[in-house]
């Protein structure tokens, strides 16, 4: 019996299509991002009762955790997880998974290499940093310069282990895992509060009656609790990695006996992962630059407890900005990476559109509804033990200026991947540079000209994230040549400001019905509640279609006999 001929160089299959479902996916992301962030939120009020709202120790660690998150987005979150993210999609799709396994061992490998080094480097560079900047007479460091020195080279490691998690989360959600990536950060948290709670325990929470802010007693303790901060933060950062190993092994990222222990011939390498990230690492550079100047802005031009306003406000106005836009990102990234790769352009600009009109379909009353509740909900979370309403007033401000900055940001992250997709990396840097001088400007303008408080940093982070997005979204068709979009915005988004505007009406009205009659945390617990209601019933009956079909989904899980 003849024997068929077999080929010595068989053509890969194709990986099958792991990105469908995206709704589900979306919703698991979200559902643990959400647990993510309540963590998170936990960990920002004990925090918050430890040090209060005038420490400038915690000013200090605030602005040294800034370094490594400065290097970790664009090199760990942003530009290298982009570009390992759409190699491996590449290399998955045109030479087999076994090849993506090699891909994904070399590039931790060097990504450890390179992170520790530079690790090591800014440790070194920090030590030796004047008190002034050079050529001027800002004193960029704060009143405290040796406090951020000393907190810097602390933390400065936790950049090896947060880049090696990023990339692991990047490689696994090409994988379809999203499970133990969207976990992660929980865990992280949950390590963050265990440390937070072993301080309270040995150092007490503390009392603004007790310690005086301006007190040596006070300084010198709460630089001992940001020590054993800075220890907390490194086991935060070896659990997150770990917590993901398995799904690693499962995803066949780890390789398997027998497998492939070289890149195929014409695979994209570690290399050229670098070399592709080069112009997205100046892109998540600028917008991390801009972030780093503001938190520097804050440190050396506000009084104490200026940084840690402006922090808190960001913490706060993150939650509904991680909770939908970002995780609704990272959820459709991986497919519109596949998209782009087939240039399959209108189902590419297809899934760009609905995913932006879904964000806006709560992200609008997200961000009404903070700004009507923005000091409850300050005073709720973090009016606690050392924290005053000093506190409250400066971040309840910061607070509501950065609402106005929650749509387009959301919006920015998604317009920027989609260019990514396509392989137009320069246009989002490009407009991120503008960005970044326009902030800066506008800081200048606002804290020295017109003698603004944090709430200045605020106005300057919500203007310039309007423009970021003003500015790409005409390129999707001019510069990518995406086809016209066919999702009906002008029909949509009056509707959904309409409804986000009855919700915040509703909630504020709620809010100070009942603060005085049951107090202020279930006030505002039924305010949230009675936002989100009023939201739904506008919503149903103005016909906005993203709330319809989420509403008719879920009535439909809730029938008998339906899992």
């Amino acid at each position: 019996m003849e024997r068929p001929e077999i080929d010595p160089h068989p053509e890969p299959s194709r990986p099958p299509d792991r990105h469908r479902r995206l709704g589900l996916r979306a919703a698991l992301v979200s559902s643990l991002t959400l647990v993510s962030r309540v963590l998170g939120y936990a960990r920002e009020m004990l925090a918050a009762a430890l040090f209060g709202d005038t420490s400038g120790v915690f000013d200090a660690f605030l602005t040294a955790f800034r370094v490594p998150n400065l290097f970790r987005r664009f090199l760990g979150e942003g530009a290298l997880a982009v570009s390992f993210q759409t190699a491996l999609t590449e290399v998955d799709e045109s030479h087999g998974e076994p090849a993506g396994a090699v891909l994904f061992r070399k590039t931790l490998g060097l990504l450890m290499v390179v992170s520790f080094i530079l690790s090591l480097l800014v440790m070194a560079a920090v030590s030796m940093a004047p008190d002034q900047l050079p050529g001027t007479e800002w004193s960029w460091l704060g009143a405290d310069p040796d406090a951020v020195r000393d907190l810097t080279i602390r933390v400065m490691p936790f950049l090896v282990l947060v880049c090696l998690s990023s990339l692991v989360t990047g490689a696994l959600h090409v994988r379809g895992k999203f499970g133990a990536p969207a976990f992660a950060p929980a865990a992280m948290n949950l390590a963050w509060i265990a440390t937070l709670l072993v301080i309270a325990w040995h150092f007490g929470w503390g009392d603004r009656s007790e310690y005086g802010a301006e007190s040596m007693a006070d300084v010198e303790r709460h630089m001992a609790m940001a020590r054993w901060l800075a220890w907390g933060l490194l086991m935060a950062g070896v659990v997150q990695l770990l917590i993901q190993w398995p799904a690693l092994r499962a995803a066949g990222l780890l390789g398997r006996p027998g497998g492939l222990s070289a890149l195929p011939e014409g695979a994209a390498g570690p290399g050229e992962v670098l070399r592709r990230s080069a112009p997205l690492a100046l892109g998540a550079a600028v917008y991390q630059i801009n972030v780093m100047v503001d938190g520097l802005m804050a440190e050396s031009l506000l009084s104490n407890g200026g940084p840690t306003a402006h922090y808190y406000a960001n913490r706060v106005q993150q939650f509904p900005l991680a909770l939908v836009a970002i995780a609704a990102t990272s959820a459709v990234f991986p497919a519109l990476q596949q998209l782009g790769h087939r240039r399959e352009l209108a189902a590419l600009r297809r899934l760009h559109d609905r995913t932006h009109l879904a964000i806006a379909a709560v992200a609008l009353p997200a961000a009404v509804g903070l700004f009507v509740l923005a000091r409850p909900v300050v005073e709720v979370s973090f009016e606690h033990g050392a924290f005053g309403p000093e506190g409250v007033d400066r971040t309840t401000r910061a607070l509501k200026a950065l609402c106005f900055a929650i749509v387009p940001a959301g919006a920015t992250g998604l317009v920027a991947r989609t260019y990514y997709s396509v392989g137009d990396f320069s246009t989002p840097v490009k407009v991120s540079a503008a960005m970044l001088v326009l902030n800066g400007l506008l800081n200048v303008l606002f804290l020295v000209g017109l003698g603004m408080d944090v709430e200045g940093l605020a106005a300057a982070t919500a203007v310039t994230s309007a423009l970021n997005v003003a500015m790409l979204l005409p390129g999707l068709s001019r510069l990518l040549g995406l086809p016209k979009s066919d999702v009906p915005f002008r029909h949509a988004l009056p509707r959904i400001l309409a409804a986000a505007a009855v919700s915040g009406v509703a909630a504020g009205a709620v809010e100070q019905a009942l603060d005085d009659v049951l107090g202020p945390a279930l006030a505002l617990f039924l305010a949230i509640g009675a936002g989100g209601g009023a939201y739904l019933g506008a919503a149903l009956v103005l016909g906005i279609e993203d709330v319809r079909a989420i509403s008719k989904k879920v009535l439909d899980r809730l029938r008998p006999g339906r899992g």
